[in-house]
């Protein structure tokens, strides 16, 4: 998944991406200990993926809110 992708989504959607790749690497975490080995990148790319869609998320909420200069002295 790509940054730009995943800018043209809507935060809504995106906070739901997220839920589901935690479960998705959750269980994909336990299934590797328990079971034979597949795709052993599964997990690294679930995890960059969540952190791209987190970093957009977070872009949003700082430009959403104004900033205020000055105020922490």
């Amino acid at each position: 998944m790509r940054a730009r992708d995943i800018r043209r989504r809507e935060s809504g959607d995106l906070e739901q991406e997220v839920k589901r790749l935690r479960e998705d690497i959750f269980t994909k975490r336990f299934h590797g200990h328990n079971e034979d080995k597949g795709d052993r990148g599964a997990i690294r790319r679930g995890r960059r993926d969540m952190a791209r869609i987190l970093t957009v998320l977070g872009e949003r909420t700082r430009a959403a809110t104004p900033a205020v200069r000055g105020e922490a002295r």
